[in-house]
């Protein structure tokens, strides 16, 4: 899989690291020379140095052959205009961090996805996904983009429900649950309150049937 991380920094170092070790091809584009360079060492990580928001710096880094583009920059501009760019270039997915939540319609109305929980993008990119024996069978989440990466908040007065319970679409994976400052990686016990944030994947044709079931009645 070819992955261009846009952005050099804690997060995006460790996402090249991380995606680098599962044996993919990581290209990251960094602005700083200084973080570049130390980039630079690690083994089988290409580094450019230069804007990722500029339409020459993505087609260096061959932005219209990738599978993934992630845009981890701490600047929501930056990473918005670096996905919608390399999706215009033929880049198959894209994903952006989200810095600020005030700025989550935006990214919305123009169809990028977001992770607003930074380390939520390493868990999504960089492994599969196992789901309990008794379920289906092993979903990778970037298979053939037939899958949809989706945030959804419970809203208040949202009854406290088993994810057992919940009746999610046949093939959903709760990936993680926010709660005030913890993260759970949830299972059928796991109990989904009002105030949960809750990270999940499924097919895309079901995205609306999710929704509807972590959050009845909500205007997710």
């Amino acid at each position: 899989m070819r992955t261009i991380v846009v952005g050099g920094g804690k997060v995006g170092g460790y996402l090249g690291r991380a995606l680098t070790k599962e044996g993919h091809t990581v290209t990251v584009i960094e602005a700083s020379k200084e973080k570049a360079r130390r980039l630079a060492d690690l083994p089988r990580l290409l580094v450019i140095i230069g804007d990722g928001t500029e339409v020459e710096v993505l087609n260096k880094a061959d932005a219209a052959r990738s599978d993934w583009v992630v845009a981890v920059t701490g600047k929501d501009e930056d990473n918005l205009v670096a996905c919608q760019l390399a999706r215009t270039l033929g880049a198959r997915h894209v994903i952006a961090r989200l810095n600020d939540p005030m700025n989550a319609p935006t990214f919305s109305a123009l169809e990028i996805p977001v992770v607003a929980v930074t380390d939520m993008i390493v868990r999504v990119i960089s492994h599969e996904v196992q789901i309990e024996a008794e379920q289906l069978e092993r979903v990778t989440l970037l298979a053939r983009g037939e899958l949809s990466l989706v945030e959804v908040d419970i809203p208040d007065g949202t009854p406290v429900r088993r994810v057992s319970n919940a009746s999610l679409p046949g093939k959903t994976v709760l990936v993680a649950l926010l709660r005030n400052d913890e993260v759970f990686i949830p299972h059928g016990d796991t109990e989904l309150r009002p105030g949960d944030r809750v990270l999940a994947v499924t097919k895309l044709l079901e995205e609306e049937e999710l929704r509807a079931a972590l959050a009845p009645g909500g205007s997710q």
